[in-house]
């Protein structure tokens, strides 16, 4: 018999039963709110309220003080003119769904260390080595509007419709987690209707993205990504540091032993199913603190292919690099990938572990609907802990979903509406096709989150099977701006042979394994590995077979001649463009984008292995790096776009703080001053012209003058 609580640290989970002995609590929220539904809606209302305003009032500013012209380039694009620090926020916020708050915190608390760390490099590499792609957008297509417009300018019609296809399925995707993990976790806290959260969260996404477009998104991604950071940092030194239920890295450790020991007794009423209690199956010596899991590992396979589709199939990041100044480019995919490596490897190391040490009662329902990390903020700090992590969350779901908005809008309205509904459309119909776009995706958001919703599907089910689904169109994708060879037969019979193949691959695995399909059957581990795996590698197999047998042998010239809507002057220098510059970032790109790929997934994990189950002071390393890592990265992503936009935001608050009249007369005489810079030149050519002309006039009527005299005089 054990004793009860078996830990003081969590002895308020257990109380004794007369008839039972020592019963565990059986869920940690028991299907109650911790806040009353009115913080629930204030923060979905009040937040989304004051994003739509505060966003659409620096466009304004922009516009305004810094002379932007609102066009749809300008809408789409944003001026192709973004710099490294805001273009590394945007991936940040991009890539911060989420699911990376909540599902990298529901892997550390099913396998231990390797969850949080599989999580994180199995989603980072995409980011880094999409760098590449990035920068060859610039080389090859340095007037597309979206990766379609480039699959259609090389491969065609047939070609285009597929890769539509495979984009809007990577949108809604992804758009699904992020109103699935939002949805639910304001339930859970707030008691908000599940329903009506997933309609009112993308409310305000939708206002700020109407009104500025991809440069209001982006605007909004930073501040968004400057809260997530601050509330990263406050959670990571709270579990480390600060908290008098944990508070440092020696306590974890100790904890994370004891409720893993096989002395512990588990078996129902002192601990119920699908609770974590003792050693962990398929972990060596059943311990947390260890990177040999069985687990850990197929779940980073299956992270690592399903992340390369949401990345390399996903418009937004496309759109993210044709925004950005050739120079940065590169430098803000490689910058926004070691950054967001943080957010999941230091938060779930913090919430996720944590969750496990305080011997939480969580369910494996609670943990796949992505409750883990508010579980550990409403233990470590009350209430204030569930509004910071619903605050965390709100920033996460609302960044990431403007990001969608503007990609599903350029998708319809460049590669529909310009390419098969009206190609010469002007920039003001263009403009409103794109804002139509935003508003229609957005409403369809709320209602397919909804339905899904209904149909029970949960944010770690659907993280999982994303790959099966997108997967195959990844290396096609690839291949279209890294191989002259690839044809578009293979670009057409790649990805949906792949996608049919994975998906049948995935449900046979499922009915073997299982002998019968459901969500709960079809969202483990062996099915889903099966058809990941099929899907990434059948669809770059049946291309590149199709390519070298009738290669195209293709310059690029076609993708060259896609044509921008508004004619207008670019910005940047020439020299931007120039393409021994590009070469050389290419270069830059590549070769630091497979040094960290090599480290983060192969170096860092072999070099942990050795170590078996790891040592207190190891452990004490591992989280010191977690620490420093998530507040490095915080200081970067706030501190790199201030310092690099500081001139313009000198001439906002200069424009702002001085009279709005005189402003309007030193426009005026500028632009006077500027027309008789330009004209001066010509102005001079003119004068002489007529000083010629005259000494001419004068000369012949001189001449007049003297022929009379001359004949008098004879």
């Amino acid at each position: 018999m054990g004793s009860c609580p078996p830990f003081e640290f969590s002895s308020k989970y257990y109380h004794q039963e007369i008839s039972d002995g020592c019963m565990r609590q059986s869920s940690f929220f028991h299907g109650k709110a911790v806040l009353n539904q009115g913080v629930g809606y204030s923060i979905i209302l009040g937040f989304g309220a004051f994003f739509a305003v505060f966003t659409s009032f620096l466009v304004w500013l922009e516009k305004r003080y810094v002379g932007s012209r609102h066009t749809s380039e300008w809408f789409n694009t944003a001026g192709r003119n973004v710099k490294t620090g805001l273009i590394a926020s945007v991936i940040v916020s991009q890539w911060t769904w989420a699911a990376t708050i909540l599902q990298s915190s529901n892997v550390a608390w099913q396998y231990g260390v390797s969850g949080p760390f599989w999580y994180a490099s199995g989603a980072t590499i995409q980011v880094l080595l999409f760098g590449i792609m990035a920068i060859e957008i610039k080389r090859k297509a340095p007037h597309a509007h979206t990766v379609c417009e480039i699959v259609k300018a090389r491969w065609g019609t047939t070609a285009h419709i597929v890769f539509l296809t495979f984009c809007f399925m990577t949108n809604i995707i992804v758009t699904a987690m992020l109103l699935l993990g939002g949805s639910a976790v304001v339930n859970a806290l707030t008691g908000v209707n599940i329903y009506a959260a997933s309609f009112l969260i993308p409310l305000g996404v939708i206002v700020y993205t109407l009104a500025g477009g991809l440069k209001a998104t982006f605007l909004a991604s930073y501040i968004h990504s400057v809260l997530v950071h601050v509330v990263l940092v406050i959670f990571v030194f709270l579990v480390y540091t600060a908290s008098d239920k944990l508070g440092s890295p020696s306590v974890m450790f100790e904890r994370l032993q004891v409720v893993a020991g096989k002395a512990r007794m588990c078996q129902e009423p002192y601990s119920h199913g699908g609770q974590a209690c003792g050693p962990v199956n398929g972990n060596y010596k059943g311990s947390y603190l260890t990177m040999l899991s069985t687990g850990g590992l197929v779940f980073g396979i299956i992270n690592i292919v399903g992340n390369f589709g949401t990345v390399f199939v996903d418009n937004g990041y496309w759109v993210s690099a044709i925004a950005a100044r050739p120079s940065s480019t590169h430098k803000g995919y490689l910058l926004g990938g070691l950054v967001w490596f943080a957010v999941p490897f230091s938060l779930a190391t913090s919430l996720g572990l944590g969750a496990l040490a305080l011997d939480l009662p969580i369910t494996e329902s609670e943990a796949a609907h992505g409750l883990v990390p508010p579980a550990t903020a409403i233990a470590l700090m009350g209430k204030s802990g569930s509004i910071l992590l619903l605050t965390m969350l709100f920033m996460a779901v609302t960044s990431a979903g403007s990001s969608e908005l503007i990609a599903v809008s350029s998708l319809c309205t460049y590669d529909i509406y310009r390419t098969y509904i009206n190609p010469n459309a002007s920039g003001k119909k263009i403009l409103q096709v794109s804002r139509m776009a935003v508003l229609v995706f957005g409403c369809f958001m709320g209602m397919l989150a909804v339905i899904l919703n209904k149909a029970g599907v949960s944010l770690g089910w659907m993280y999982l099977a994303m790959g099966v689904l997108i997967g195959s169109a990844v290396l096609p994708i690839a291949f279209m701006l890294l191989w002259r060879k690839a044809n578009a037969l293979g670009a057409i019979l790649g990805p949906v042979t792949g996608c049919i193949l994975g998906v049948i691959t995935w449900l046979t695995v499922t009915k073997i394994e299982y002998g019968r399909v459901n969500l709960d059957t079809t969202g483990r581990n062996a099915p889903m590995l099966a058809g990941n795996l099929v899907s990434i590698l059948t669809g770059g197999a049946v291309h590149a077979v199709c390519s070298f047998l009738w290669p195209q042998n293709y310059d690029w010239d076609t993708t060259k001649k896609i044509t921008r809507v508004e004619k207008e002057k670019s910005e940047l220098p020439a020299e931007e463009f120039k393409e021994e510059k590009l070469i050389r970032a290419k270069a830059w790109i590549v070769k630091w984008g497979v040094v960290f790929t090599i480290l983060i997934v192969i170096l860092w994990p072999l070099l942990s292995l050795p170590i078996g189950k790891f040592s207190k002071g190891y452990f004490t390393f591992w989280a010191i790096i977690a620490v420093a890592w998530g507040t490095i990265g915080s200081a970067v992503i706030i501190a790199l776009p201030l310092i690099e936009s500081w001139e313009t935001i000198q001439n906002v608050f200069l424009g702002m703080f001085t009279n709005d009249r005189l402003m309007e007369k030193v426009e005026e005489m500028n632009i006077k001053l500027q027309s008789i810079i330009m004209s001066i030149p010509e102005a001079e050519r003119t004068y002489l012209m007529e000083k010629e002309k005259l000494k001419k006039k004068e000369a012949s009527e001189y001449q007049v003058q003297s022929t009379p005299n001359l004949l008098m005089n004879s």
